[in-house]
């Protein structure tokens, strides 16, 4: 996602100069494009923020009802329990839940300055 969201960075500061330059009607593709990229960036600009580890025990796991290359690969939604916390975890990937059951103790990344921004640690 990374990539597309500098492509769509590069094409919203090209309409913003457009904008300048030529029409004003640049502007909206503009401000759409700076919408996008940072929809498509913000949540890595997040994970990098998440560099303390812990562990966290799943509660619940469940389908979301998004499938990822048909109907045999659901994502999945999470409780999980860190730091005398219970976060909702969504759109994990299909293998989850094969891999982790309810119960399980696993790796949870996150922002020590602010532990609600969380992410599951699929590195470690």
């Amino acid at each position: 996602m990374r990539t597309y969201g500098f492509l769509v960075l590069g094409i919203a500061a090209f309409s913003i100069v457009m904008a300048v330059v030529q029409s004003p009607g640049w502007l909206i593709g503009g401000l759409f494009s700076v919408h996008l990229a940072w929809q498509l960036l913000s949540k890595e600009i997040r994970q990098a923020n998440c560099k303390t580890i812990t562990k966290g025990k799943v509660l619940t796991i469940w389908a979301n009802g998004t499938f990822l290359g048909g109907h045999h690969q659901p994502l999945h939604n999470a409780e999980i329990a860190y730091l005398d916390t219970v976060k909702e975890f969504k759109n994990l990937p299909p293998n989850f839940i094969h891999d982790v059951s309810p119960g399980d103790v696993i790796e949870i990344k996150y922002n020590a300055k602010k532990p609600d921004v969380a992410f599951v640690n699929f590195s470690g």
